[in-house]
């Protein structure tokens, strides 16, 4: 029988700066520099926000700043851009990236967020949210910062099946490995189904909600670049976990994976449809 792991916040956390202090370079060279396939959505995500010359901006769980480095060119001398996340590498990436003279980086978990004498214009988080082990949490914590009529915008991926990149392979990981992932860790997809983005918002008290989705495409390759791909990045913290299961399990999953991806072959290269979900809220 196999066992179920409880889930561990704590070491759910240590694992995920690990982890994004491991990946950071790539994940900034492959991905959110140069707005590939969700990354498409950035220029939207700070167009939905509505900066002004000088705004006062929070960028949660900026990463290596993909939103923040347009922000800094909007904002002018009075405003102020702050981006924090959990992992160091991600901010120092992000701190040698955006120019802006009054961009900040704080290393910090957002669901103890803490800031003293000052509200936010505008706060932004793409891509972050789902990660997070108490998202309602953070939502209520942030509003806090948000000033009278501040506007919040959140970016999340799609389910399964509209953002299959992901659980293309990790559902076959987890069909092999029933245990790999503890019960009730946060997933990719968790805000990504009809109606739970919007719910949670409203359930923070957020006012004005509106929901937007925007469909992108990925180019993952051939099959054999994305399976490369996948486990240098996306499933970085389970390699050594998935190794040790031994080549048979690998073999059965890479089958598995190969199998599934079929129906997105065009021309040799897997192309993954991807949806994102935005939202738009108000204090």
């Amino acid at each position: 029988m196999n066992q179920v792991l409880t889930f561990d916040p704590i070491k759910y956390k240590i694992t995920t700066i690990s982890n994004w202090n491991k990946v950071a370079q790539s994940y900034h060279n492959e991905w959110a520099s140069i707005n590939l396939g969700p990354f498409g959505s950035t220029q939207q995500v700070v167009d939905l926000a509505e900066i002004d010359v000088e705004d006062k901006v929070l960028d949660i769980a900026c990463g290596t700043g993909a939103v923040s480095k347009i922000i800094g060119k909007i904002l002018g001398k009075n405003g102020i851009l702050i981006g924090c996340d959990i992992a160091f590498n991600p901010l120092k990436i992000a701190s040698q990236e955006i120019k802006f003279q009054n961009f900040y980086v704080v290393e910090m978990n957002s669901e103890n967020m803490s800031f003293s004498k000052i509200n936010f214009d505008k706060i932004v988080c793409q891509y972050g949210l789902m990660f997070f082990t108490n998202p309602l949490k953070v939502l209520v914590n942030i509003r806090e910062y948000l000033s009278e009529r501040g506007k919040l915008i959140i970016a999340v991926h799609g389910n399964e099946d509209k953002a299959p990149y992901f659980s293309s392979i990790m559902r076959n990981i987890i069909k092999h490995i029933p245990n790999i992932r503890q019960k009730g860790s946060p997933s990719v997809h968790s805000l990504g189904e009809d109606g739970i983005l919007e719910k949670m918002l409203a359930d923070s008290n957020y006012s004005n909600i509106k929901i937007l989705k925007r469909n992108f495409v990925y180019n993952a390759g051939s099959f054999e670049q994305y399976w490369n791909d996948y486990m240098d990045t996306t499933a970085n913290s389970l390699r050594e976990t998935i190794k040790d299961c031994g080549e048979n399990t690998i073999e059965k999953i890479i089958h598995d994976s190969e199998i599934e991806t079929r129906e997105y072959l065009k021309d040799r290269s897997i192309i993954f449809p991807w949806e994102v979900i935005i939202a738009v809220a108000e204090r």
